[in-house]
C-alpha cells in the first residue's frame, strides 16, 4: 500500500509541475490549484490571484469541528489571505503525504485532472 501511495504523491507533483507549467486550459487548472488549498487548509471559497501572487480563503477556525465524511456547512470560519513566492512551490507544499486524504481524494483528483 506503502507504494501505491508514493506513486499517487508522486503523479501529483507531475500535475502540480504540468499545471504551472503554463494554462493551456486555464480554468482546469486553476480548479486543480483551488481544490488543492481546499483540501490542504480544509478552506472555503478559495480564490487564487495569480498575478499578486496571493491566495483568498476561509479556514476553520476550529479544527475539532470539521468531519471529512460529512458536509461541514456550520463550521464556523475565519478569512484568511497569504501570499506566495512561486505557485509550484506552493503548491507542492499543500500536498499531504501521509494521510487518508491520499487513499479517499486525491485518486479523484488524479481521474479528474490527468483526462485534461
Amino acid at each position: 500500500m506503502k507504494e501505491m501511495e508514493s506513486d499517487i504523491v508522486k503523479d501529483l507533483d507531475l500535475l502540480v509541475d504540468i499545471s504551472c507549467q503554463g494554462f493551456k486550459r486555464p480554468e482546469v487548472f486553476e480548479r486543480f490549484h483551488r481544490m488543492l488549498v481546499r483540501m490542504a487548509y480544509k478552506a472555503t471559497d478559495v480564490a487564487i490571484d495569480y498575478e499578486q501572487k496571493l491566495v483568498n480563503m476561509k479556514v476553520l477556525a476550529e479544527d475539532e469541528s470539521y468531519d471529512a465524511m460529512m458536509v461541514n456547512d456550520f463550521a464556523e470560519t475565519v478569512f484568511v489571505s497569504m501570499k506566495f513566492d512561486d505557485l509550484n512551490t506552493f503548491l507542492k507544499s499543500c500536498l499531504a503525504k501521509e494521510t487518508d486524504v491520499l487513499k479517499l481524494y486525491y485518486p479523484f483528483l488524479l481521474s479528474e485532472f490527468q483526462k485534461h
